[in-house]
């Protein structure tokens, strides 16, 4: 154990040695005469959109993490904007794409595992979508016709009158089903199959030889809610809620 720690920080020093070597002088050492009026090379980046590159002052000069296995860090995402619009398409309904702005788009479908972070990830606007998603499907179970016939050899039936009002029956058809049942994250990982979702989301997989071992369901479940809160956050909660029932409920329901 002692010696593959002292392999691993033999091979960094070195790394770090050779970047040293081979870094240009230091900016404060230039001549003045290496100062011009052109466009530089950071204000050209920036021109980019930011979800298309990562961020020149967050990338270190050499990489700290040393791979075993060169292939698990080969993984290819989407860049093409125009199949994001048309799983936008297909997840949001009719002219879903125009709803959100591209960097938006490019949010909602990125996890924290791509580019590790560094582009932004999707974590808040997915806990914004399960609230919606879950409040819709706790209504939709409330309004839905009584299913609860009371409890089964219940020793107290004649000795006491339960209280029951009509707007209230709907409440015991809860404790049949819950809001967790409907949004379960295989259902939510499948309707991301079925629209091409999982096409689009830009995430790193942690062994590409094992997609359910990584997160698989959770990730795409993720990024399913993300969508809606990025519809909240863009177009209001109404609009959001709407297309959760009609959307995404819907599908989901046997």
């Amino acid at each position: 154990m002692a010696s593959t720690t002292s392999r691993s920080a033999a091979r960094l020093a070195s790394r770090a040695v050779r970047t040293c070597r081979t870094q240009s002088v230091a900016p404060s050492y230039r001549p003045a005469s290496s100062f011009s009026t052109s466009t530089t090379r950071s204000e050209q980046v920036e021109e980019r959109p930011r979800w298309a590159y990562t961020p020149e002052r967050m990338k270190a000069p050499f990489s700290q993490h040393i791979t075993k296995d060169p292939s698990r860090s080969e993984w290819a995402v989407n860049e093409d904007p125009k199949l994001l619009d048309e799983v936008l398409k297909n997840v949001l309904g009719r002219e879903g794409e125009r709803m959100l702005p591209d960097e938006l788009k490019w949010l909602a479908v990125t996890h924290k595992s791509f580019d590790q972070g560094r582009r932004g990830f999707n974590d808040r606007l997915a806990f914004l979508g399960r609230q919606i998603c879950a409040i819709e499907c706790t209504l939709s179970i409330i309004t839905s016709p009584p299913n609860y016939n009371g409890p089964e050899n219940d020793p107290f039936a004649g000795r006491r009158q339960p209280f029951e009002d009509p707007n209230l029956r709907g409440v015991d058809n809860l404790s049949i089903k819950q809001p967790s049942d409907v949004l379960s994250l295989a259902k939510l990982a499948q309707f991301a199959l079925d629209t091409g979702l999982t096409k689009v989301v830009r995430w790193k997989p942690r062994m590409p030889e094992n997609m359910k071992g990584s997160g698989f369901d959770p990730i795409m479940s993720g990024a399913v809610y993300a969508l809606i809160g990025a519809v909240a956050l863009q177009q209001g909660g109404k609009i959001a809620s709407r297309i959760a029932r009609e959307k995404i409920m819907k599908r989901l329901r046997p």
